[in-house]
């Protein structure tokens, strides 16, 4: 399945209710390979994956965002400032890599209380949500994410309304900024399952694929497989 595929997979699934229910372990390792196959390294094959497992745990459909993510994908990384985070290109940045940059800059520049960044335009915005309850849990507090003249906090959970958050999962793009909050977020009682449209698993499931080895004359010979002849 090429991309465009993927895509049509993905405008289909919007038109139907029919969900699949996945374990958090399952989900995790389709994304992993999945995003592996769409060109990523392993390293951000697994900072994808376990996004994913922390938006399904806070009751949010992260396979979806993820495949929006990469079916499509931009590798564009941030240019690091105290207050602002772009593209040198004006491109959209990817989720992933500036998740990942997130992460690495904890300390340094979301340790102080009074920072407040611009990050963006970044695609699928959604995807940032883990990377910022992880930075959280690093500094201690809570983040306020701002867009669109729209809020919601992000922590140890997420905080906001139901139309907010929907607004926010859906954003295909979205400039964002963000300030150190005191607001305290509630544990939730969190699933230990997705459920994701069988097309979005398909369309996975497919770039997956792509992280396989097709067999050979040569792998059959050495053992690899049933051999060429399989009338064991």
């Amino acid at each position: 399945m090429n991309m465009v595929e993927a895509a049509e997979f993905m405008s289909e699934s919007e038109s139907t209710s029919v969900r699949i229910r996945l374990s958090c372990t399952e989900t995790e390792t389709l994304c992993y390979k999945a995003t592996r196959g769409a060109g990523f390294s392993w390293g951000l094959a697994e900072e994808a994956a376990n996004a994913v497992g922390w938006l399904c745990l806070n009751g949010i459909d992260g396979t979806a965002v993820l495949l929006a993510a990469i079916v499509a994908p931009t590798f564009a990384v941030p240019e690091v400032s105290n207050e602002v985070w772009v593209n040198v290109d004006g491109k959209p940045l990817c989720p992933l890599t500036t998740g990942a940059a997130i992460i690495d800059f904890a300390s340094s520049v979301f340790g102080r209380k009074d920072f407040r960044m611009q990050i963006g335009p970044v695609r699928q915005p959604a995807l940032l949500l883990p990377f910022l309850a992880q930075c959280s849990e690093a500094i201690g507090g809570s983040f306020v994410v701002e867009w669109d003249e729209r809020k919601l906090h992000v922590g140890n959970g997420i905080s906001t309304d139901v139309e907010t958050l929907s607004t926010f999962i859906s954003a295909s793009v979205a400039t964002i900024v963000l300030h150190r909050s005191e607001h305290v977020i509630k544990p939730v009682s969190r699933t230990k399952f997705a459920l994701a449209s069988p097309y979005t698993i398909a369309a996975l499931d497919a770039l997956a694929m792509r992280t396989t080895v097709p067999a050979t004359e040569q792998s059959r010979k050495s053992g690899a497989g049933a051999g060429t002849s399989d009338n064991d």
